[in-house]
C-alpha cells in the first residue's frame, strides 16, 4: 500500500501542477485536465497485485474526495462498501510517473553522441498501442547509430508547466532548447520518426529557461 500512496501523491502533484498551468486557458481546458487527473490516480490506485491495496487505495480517492467528479466517487464505491464488494481489476502500466528507464545506456561508443529524452504521456502510460509505439520508436533511433544514450519517463505537470499534455495529444513533438547546439538535430530527428511514429512529427523551441533536457521526444497517442 505504501508504494502504491506514494504513487498517488506523485501523480496528485503532477496534476495539479498541469491544472494550474492550464489556468489561464479557459474553463474548458481546466475541466479537461481535471478529468486527466482523475482518470490518472484511478489507474494508478489500480496498479497493485494486492486486491486489498487496490481496495484500498480506491477507498483512499473517495474518502478523501481526490477525484471530482461525484459520479465517479460513487461508482468507485462498489469495490470497497457492502457485504460483497466487487473485486477492483488490475491494471498495470508498463513505466511509472516519476520513473526514469534506461533504454539505450550510455558507452564508450555513444559518448561523443547525441542524448534523447523520449516521454510518453501520463495518460498513455496503461496503453498497449503507447508501449509499442515507444519500442518501434527506440528502436528506429538506436539502429541509426546516430544517438547517444535514450531514456524514458512520463511527461506530467511536474516536468514543463508551460506544456500541459492537453496541447500535445495526437502528436510526437520535439522540444528542443533554442540556442543550444541539439537544435541542428531536429531536422534529422524528424526524418527518422515521420516513418515510424504514427502520428504527426512537430516541433517546438524551447525559448524560457533551458530544460534539463535539451532534446527530447514526447510520445501521446489519443485524442
Amino acid at each position: 500500500m505504501a508504494d502504491t500512496s506514494k504513487g498517488l501523491w506523485v501523480t496528485l502533484v503532477s496534476g495539479f501542477l498541469a491544472i494550474a498551468g492550464v489556468g489561464a486557458k479557459g474553463v474548458a481546458d481546466l475541466y479537461l485536465e481535471r478529468a486527466r487527473l482523475d482518470s490518472q490516480l484511478i489507474l494508478d490506485a489500480l496498479g497493485s497485485p494486492s486486491v486489498e491495496s487496490r481496495r484500498e487505495s480506491l477507498r483512499l480517492l473517495v474518502d478523501a474526495r481526490l477525484i471530482a467528479n461525484e459520479e465517479t466517487r460513487e461508482g468507485l464505491k462498489q469495490y470497497f462498501e457492502g457485504d460483497t464488494p466487487r473485486e477492483p481489476p488490475q491494471v498495470t502500466s508498463f513505466i511509472q510517473s516519476g520513473e526514469r528507464v534506461s533504454l539505450t545506456p550510455s558507452s564508450a561508443e555513444n559518448a561523443s553522441r547525441t542524448d534523447i529524452d523520449l516521454f510518453v504521456c501520463g495518460s498513455a502510460r496503461t496503453s498497449l498501442e503507447a508501449q509499442a509505439l515507444v519500442e518501434k520508436v527506440h528502436r528506429t533511433l538506436e539502429g541509426s547509430g546516430h544517438y547517444g544514450r535514450i531514456v524514458l519517463k512520463v511527461w506530467d505537470g511536474a516536468l514543463y508547466e508551460e506544456l500541459p499534455e492537453s496541447e500535445l495529444k495526437g502528436a510526437a513533438t520535439l522540444i528542443y532548447d533554442a540556442g543550444h547546439g541539439e537544435a541542428a538535430e531536429v531536422e534529422g530527428l524528424q526524418e527518422r520518426l515521420a516513418p515510424v511514429a504514427e502520428l504527426p512529427v512537430h516541433a517546438l523551441p524551447n525559448a524560457g529557461p533551458s530544460t534539463p533536457w535539451l532534446l527530447s521526444v514526447v510520445l501521446c497517442p489519443g485524442r
